[in-house]
């Protein structure tokens, strides 16, 4: 679930986990299975209650779904305050959308930020496959078009369009260079536990699995429960993806 701290003066939102449709999301909420994913009418639920409010908010995600990316990006940019990302962890693929949507950014020096290709699962004839590609296509130019927006000078349409067809991840230091973020001192930060299996040029120094203490037993099984849960809502994700052939990620 979406997390919001309400203060007096000011909001902050947690997004954390994988990025799903609303339809999804109605379904794992219905199983309890929602924890680790987010999805739009989750996030209009938290905006709608900050109204009027500075809001910060934290990311710390894989990425997932463009539509239901680039529809939270666009929620939090008619927010009627301002508003500041900040990456705790990784901020992946999608998310990366709902990061650049607000009025500033920042992450620290050993956050992660990355950028890749759209993909999808298609079937079909071959006018169905080339028609899919081409749709790929418009949605590649649409993210490489907010990531030139927050662009530094010297990194110019060419060099994005170059980062997002290799995937490429960056540290905090290194997207500060090239975006407009501010960097912050390192702090403590875990990554999401399943990145290194679902994505290609992963960092060798990235933290994985929650940082479960090695001879904390008891939450090192509450860690294993929890994965175990989360696995079986990401079946359940994938499946109804599969059915409706429209996983955009």
């Amino acid at each position: 679930m979406l997390k919001v701290v309400n203060k007096k003066d000011a909001a902050e939102i947690y997004i954390t986990g994988d990025i799903i449709d609303d339809a999804d999301g109605a379904f794992l909420q219905s199983w309890d299975a929602g924890d680790g994913y987010q999805w739009p009418a989750e996030i209009k639920a938290q905006l709608d209650s900050v109204k009027g409010k500075p809001l910060t908010i934290y990311i710390n995600s894989n990425g997932g779904s463009v539509p239901a990316g680039v529809a939270m990006a666009n929620m939090i940019q008619r927010h009627d305050a301002p508003t500041k990302a900040v990456i705790d962890g990784w901020c992946c693929s999608i998310a990366t959308q709902i990061f650049f949507a607000a009025d500033s950014r920042a992450m620290p020096s050993n956050a992660y930020l990355m950028i890749h290709k759209p993909a999808t699962i298609a079937a079909g004839n071959s006018d169905d496959l080339l028609q899919a590609a081409e749709f790929l296509d418009v949605i590649q130019k649409g993210i490489e078009t907010t990531y030139q927006k927050a662009a530094r000078p010297e990194l110019d349409a060419g060099k994005i369009h170059a980062m997002v067809e290799h995937e490429t991840w960056l540290t905090g230091a290194e997207a500060a260079a090239l975006f407009d973020i501010e960097l912050l001192d390192a702090v403590p930060v875990l990554n999401c536990a399943e990145g290194k299996t679902k994505l290609k040029n992963t960092p060798n120094n990235v933290v994985i699995n929650g940082g479960t203490p090695p001879n904390d037993e008891t939450a090192k099984a509450e860690n294993e429960a929890a994965e175990a849960a989360k696995t079986q809502a990401a079946r359940v994700k994938i499946a109804l993806a599969l059915m409706k052939g429209e996983m955009i990620r």
